[in-house]
C-alpha cells in the first residue's frame, strides 16, 4: 500500500511540475528564505499577496513572508487571499506583528466574509471581498488558454478532501447506482492510502489539466472544496457541495460564501440528504448564476484597476 501511495504521489507531482514549467511564468530561481526575498523586492514596483490559504496562520508552512514582511518600501496590495477558516485574532502567534504588516498594504481584500470581519477588526480598515483569481477567466477563456481535455464518457466527479469515511463512500456508491454513472476522483491524497472500493475510481491523470477536464465534462460533481464549487458553477455543471454532521468548521465559511455569491445556497447539503433525494440530477438554472459571475468578475477587475493606479 505504501509503495502504491509513493508511486501515485510521484506521478502526481510530475504532472503538476510539467504544468508549472509549461504554462506559468516563473522567476529564474526558487526563493525560499526571507533573505532571498529581501534581495529581489526592490526589482518590483508592486507586490501582490494573494492565493489559496496564503493568509492561513496555522498552515504547516505558514510564514509572515506571505504577509510581505520582507520589504517595507515597495507598494503592497492583497488580492483575494484566503485565511483557510482560521481566525487570525485567536490563532496568530503575535497579533501586533500581523497588524503592523497589514498596515503597510495600500489596498486590502479577502476571499471570504469571516476573513473580512477578522481583518477589519484587526486593522480598523475597510477590507473588500473580491472574487477568487480563477474567476477572472470565463469558462471559454480557460479552454482557450489551456488544452483542457475532452472526456467522452458520462461520469460523476467526486472532488473531496476526505476519502476514508465509510458512510460517505457508501452514500456516493448509492448515488452512482441511482444515476448509473461511474465515480472518479483525482490526486494522491487520502484515497492513495485508503482502499478505494465502493466503485470509486482514481482517474488515470492528475494535475490542473486533468482537474479542468473532469470538471468541464462531468455529468455530476460532488465536492467538498471551494474551488470544486467555483469551477462547477463556472463550467455550468450540475453539482452538490456536501458535508456531514460534525465535520463542518464554523469558522470556515468559504464553501457557503461562494454559494451565496452565486445564489446557489440550496446546493449545499449533507451527503445523507443527497442520497435520499428522489432526483439527484435536478438541473440548475444557470442564467442568473452566470450574471452573478460576470458581476463578480467586473467588480474584481475594478478593484485591480484601483490598486494599479
Amino acid at each position: 500500500k505504501r509503495l502504491t501511495h509513493l508511486k501515485t504521489y510521484l506521478n502526481s507531482m510530475k504532472e503538476y511540475e510539467e504544468f508549472l514549467n509549461k504554462y506559468l511564468v516563473l522567476s529564474k530561481r526558487s526563493l525560499s528564505t526571507k533573505k532571498q526575498l529581501e534581495a529581489i523586492a526592490s526589482n518590483y514596483d508592486m507586490i501582490i499577496a494573494g492565493g489559496d490559504q496564503v493568509w492561513n496562520v496555522r498552515c504547516p508552512d505558514a510564514g509572515k513572508e506571505f504577509y510581505l514582511n520582507f520589504t517595507h518600501d515597495v507598494r503592497k496590495v492583497s488580492y483575494s487571499p484566503s485565511m483557510g477558516g482560521q481566525n487570525i485574532l485567536i490563532k496568530a502567534d503575535n497579533l501586533e506583528v500581523y497588524k503592523q504588516l497589514l498596515s503597510e498594504f495600500e489596498h486590502l481584500s479577502i476571499r471570504e466574509p469571516h476573513g473580512q470581519q477578522w481583518l477589519q477588526e484587526l486593522t480598523g480598515r475597510e477590507v473588500k471581498i473580491v472574487a477568487d483569481p480563477t474567476l477572472l477567466l470565463s469558462s471559454k477563456e480557460w479552454c482557450e488558454v489551456l488544452p483542457v481535455p475532452e472526456i467522452e464518457e458520462e461520469y460523476i466527479f467526486n472532488y473531496a478532501f476526505y476519502h476514508n469515511r465509510e458512510a460517505t463512500n457508501l452514500g456516493i456508491q448509492e448515488i452512482s447506482k441511482k444515476t448509473g454513472l461511474p465515480v472518479y476522483t483525482i490526486d494522491f491524497k487520502q484515497h492513495a492510502v485508503c482502499r478505494l472500493d465502493h466503485g470509486i475510481k482514481r482517474y488515470k491523470h492528475t494535475g490542473p489539466l486533468a482537474f479542468l477536464g473532469l470538471m468541464k465534462n462531468a455529468s455530476l460533481v460532488l465536492t467538498q472544496s471551494f474551488h470544486g464549487t467555483l469551477f462547477s458553477a463556472l463550467f455550468n455543471r450540475l453539482f452538490w457541495s456536501y458535508n456531514w454532521e460534525g465535520m463542518h468548521n464554523p469558522d470556515d465559511d468559504r464553501a457557503i460564501a461562494i454559494l451565496r455569491q452565486f445564489g446557489l445556497e440550496e446546493r449545499y447539503q449533507m451527503i445523507e440528504d443527497i442520497v435520499a433525494m428522489d432526483n439527484v440530477l435536478e438541473p440548475i438554472n444557470y442564467v442568473p448564476v452566470n450574471q452573478r459571475i460576470q458581476e463578480l468578475r467586473n467588480d474584481a477587475f475594478n478593484y485591480l484597476q484601483e490598486c494599479l493606479k
